[in-house]
Order: structure tokens, then C-alpha cells, then sequence
């Protein structure tokens, strides 16, 4: 449980949840997975400051995630869709791996979440899981020139499908499992991102 309102913090609180947050990415960016007690030393504040904002330090992972999200410059959509998508995962997968550590950890912590889900009582589980639209919204923007050459449900498969191919789950998979690097990871993408549009374009303007 996030232990604030965002909107109604006071100067000093507020600072002192920058400070905290620019702490951490700092120590994510470097490749580490910190704890929280790292996270507050290097913050220059006490250990128990972190749990006056977030019940546990996966609320704050996921903090961190929404507001770094959430300053983004998405790219521009133009009047191609492969063109949008080729762009995307390119913007995208330099993006991940900028944050690369903190995507993953975030990852982690979901697939926690995921499992005390699973095993959780009926009144837990009426709360459902934390979910973002951040992907399908910026997919769906990068397939809008198709909006008059395809089936809305169509539209929404491919934004379905291409989803699994952006993301941190893909460079994942990609990068540990097979040793791609970032540049073939989005030469990869970007193919089979192209392949489900080409086909998903053939099977419905015969």
C-alpha cells in the first residue's frame, strides 16, 4: 500500500521521496538490485524512512516504474504502421536497457505478486492484480493507420501478440536465453513485429 497522497504531499515530503527515488535509479542504473536499506544510505536518510511512503519495497519498485513510465517521450506516430513499430522497438528496447535492472526486478516482483495471488485468500484475490496499459496504449497508437484497413478485433490480436514481443519479459527471454544483443534484439523484434502486420494485412485484404 502506497502510504501517501501524491497530490497533497508537503514540500519536505516531497523531497525527501525524490530523493529517495533518484537513489534508487541511481543504484539500478548501475546494474544493482538494491535493498531498501541500500536505497535509504544512499538517499542519506534513516532505514525506516522508505516505510513512512510504501508499506513494502515492492510498492516502491512499482512507484518507481509509473513515474518513469510516466516521463517518457514516446515517439511520434506517423501515417505507417510498420514504419511506427520499427521506431517503437527501437525507442523502446534502448529504453529497457537503460533501466534494464530495474525492469527486471520489477518483473520479479510481479511474479511474486503473482504467486501470493495464487495462494491468497477469496477476500485477496477480490483485489485483483496491479496491471498497467502503458503497452497496449502505445501499440494501439503505432497500429492507428490501420483503424481503416482492419477488423477492430484484429487490431486488437496484433496489439495482443506484439506485446509479447515489447517488453522485459522479451529481452529477457532473448538476452539470457540466447545471447542477443540489444541491437539483434530489436533487429528481431522489429522482423517479427513486420511478419504479424504483413500477415495479419493478407489474411483480411485478400
Amino acid at each position: 500500500m502506497i502510504l501517501f497522497d501524491e497530490n497533497n504531499l508537503s514540500p519536505v515530503r516531497r523531497r525527501t521521496l525524490e530523493r529517495l527515488t533518484h537513489a534508487a535509479l541511481r543504484l539500478y542504473q548501475e546494474k544493482k538490485f538494491p535493498s531498501p536499506e541500500e536505497v535509504t544510505r544512499e538517499a542519506e536518510y534513516a532505514k525506516v524512512t522508505l516505510k513512512s511512503y510504501f508499506s513494502t519495497y515492492g510498492e516502491f519498485v512499482e512507484y518507481m516504474v509509473k513515474h518513469l513510465i510516466s516521463n517518457f517521450d514516446s515517439p511520434p506516430v506517423g501515417n505507417s504502421a510498420e514504419d511506427n513499430l520499427e521506431t517503437l522497438l527501437t525507442w523502446g528496447f534502448e529504453q529497457l536497457d537503460l533501466h534494464e535492472a530495474l525492469m527486471r526486478d520489477a518483473m520479479r516482483i510481479a511474479q511474486q505478486r503473482w504467486q501470493d495471488y495464487m495462494v491468497s485468500d477469496s477476500e485477496m484475490q477480490s483485489k485483483g492484480l496491479v496491471q498497467t496499459n502503458y503497452r497496449k496504449n502505445v501499440l494501439s497508437d503505432a497500429l492507428s493507420p490501420l483503424n481503416n484497413q482492419l477488423p477492430k478485433e484484429v487490431i486488437q490480436r496484433l496489439v495482443m501478440l506484439l506485446s509479447v514481443l515489447y517488453g522485459t519479459e522479451a529481452l529477457t527471454v532473448l538476452k539470457d536465453g540466447f545471447g542477443l544483443t540489444k541491437e539483434e534484439i530489436i533487429e528481431l523484434t522489429v522482423w517479427g513485429a513486420k511478419l504479424m502486420l504483413r500477415q495479419a494485412l493478407q489474411e483480411n485484404n485478400p
